[in-house]
């Protein structure tokens, strides 16, 4: 019986620094500024929250997701959010399974 190995490539971690903004013109201007600072489109993403109600039936508003894919540029990612305004800004590890790891920042 014959043995055959075959190479699996997955694809490498990847850091994702994420952001929200309370405002389209925040969250615009943080990613002019990342485009200014050598991100690349590819590296962004802009996805709008909707609004919603909590457990307690509290109103909860909505806001603009800015993600930033910076591996190896995490701080300069998290600095230029936050010196645009974002509301919170985590980072976290995403593996090869697409899965989210522990927050690293």
């Amino acid at each position: 019986m014959e043995t055959r190995t075959d190479e699996v490539h997955l694809p490498s971690e990847h850091v994702a620094v994420v952001a929200m903004f309370a405002d389209r013109e925040a969250a615009e201007a943080a990613i002019d500024a990342l485009l200014a600072h050598n991100f690349s489109d590819d590296q962004l993403s802009l996805v709008a929250r909707g609004a919603e109600t909590d457990a307690s039936g509290k109103f909860v508003p909505g806001g603009l997701m800015v993600t930033v894919s910076a591996k190896g540029r995490e701080r300069d990612a998290e600095r230029i959010l936050r010196d645009h305004e974002a509301r919170e800004v985590t980072t976290n590890q995403i593996g090869a399974t697409g899965r989210v790891g522990e927050e690293t920042g």
